[in-house]
């Protein structure tokens, strides 16, 4: 079994692959593989048919549920379920993948939901308009940064990226308070700024009296979904972020209706800042892992 590195010349089959799969979600997405892969020791196995990710953080026969042709895919898993080294582990699996997976394998696997791995799919009409109670609290945090720093936005290119930097370099201090997870994040995000050209990210700066305050950027999923994949605040003030995003779906193409807000890595607090800009669906995920 032959593993790839993830890198550019397999960006085409990938989204080739997925896209035909009709998937919404970032974790499969070749831009989000790209990003993690040094983090989350991602690799890539290939074949004519589909294609998985494995994910070499959790264990030697550890993967993302693949994407492909059904039969490939249920030939793949036979040969995973068949292993001797370690149980087979499936992450980021949908529930239409979960019925197959029972009709192809009944009681081979051990399913649970995983609430830190679900995306959250906004409404980007509904964000930008703020209309009613539900979302009283980010109109009043837009109006509160607007009257309070009278923030400056700025589309990121190559005269701003070293602002950007050093907005990702100030908070990866604080991410310590989330862990692990929360360190993980942010260095996705710097090697989003490295390769921001060939990733084709499409992302804004804010700045305050001058200085750099804010970054939000992402890229698209979908034609009508984008993925936000950055939002992050040099200040202690969660406002400024609140404004970031706005301002980034202010920015978009029409084209994109939905904005894919990725999951909140089991942080408490990540999942409540999720939750609390109204979420209009979620994706919900699984993790399968091998009875023995």
């Amino acid at each position: 079994m032959k593993l790839e590195t993830i890198d550019w010349p397999l960006e085409g089959f990938v989204e080739a692959v997925r896209r035909s799969y009709g998937s919404e979600t970032s974790a499969h997405a070749f831009r989000t593989l790209y990003l993690w892969k040094a983090e989350m020791e991602l690799s890539l196995l290939c074949r004519p048919e589909f294609y998985a990710v494995r994910f070499g953080m959790r264990g030697e026969n550890s993967w993302f549920f693949p994407y492909g042709e059904e039969e490939a895919v249920r030939a793949f898993l036979r040969e995973r379920l068949e292993q001797t080294d370690g149980p087979c582990r499936l992450y980021y699996a949908q529930a239409k993948e979960i019925e197959k997976l029972e009709a192809w394998f009944p009681g081979r696997f051990d399913i649970r939901r995983a609430p830190e791995d679900d995306e959250y799919l906004y409404d980007r009409r509904e964000q930008l308009e703020l209309k009613g109670k539900p979302f009283r609290r980010q109109r009043h945090d837009l109006h509160r940064v607007q009257e309070r720093y009278s923030p400056l936005v700025a589309s990121i290119g190559p005269e701003n990226i070293n602002q950007c930097h050093q907005v990702l370099s100030a908070w990866k201090t604080r991410a310590h308070s989330y862990g692990q997870s929360g360190l993980m994040d942010v260095e996705a995000g710097e090697t989003m700024l490295q390769n921001f050209s060939q990733l084709g990210i499409i992302g804004i700066l804010v700045t305050v009296e001058g200085s750099p305050a804010a970054v939000a950027a992402g890229y698209p999923l979908t034609d009508s979904v984008f993925d936000l994949c950055v939002c992050q605040q040099i200040t202690q003030d969660p406002e400024i972020s609140t404004f970031a995003r706005h301002a980034l779906l202010q920015a978009l193409e029409e084209e994109f209706r939905e904005i894919n807000g990725e999951e909140d890595l089991g942080i408490e607090g990540l999942r409540s800042l999720k939750e609390g800009l109204r979420p209009s669906r979620k994706i919900e995920l699984y993790t399968c892992i091998q009875q023995l």
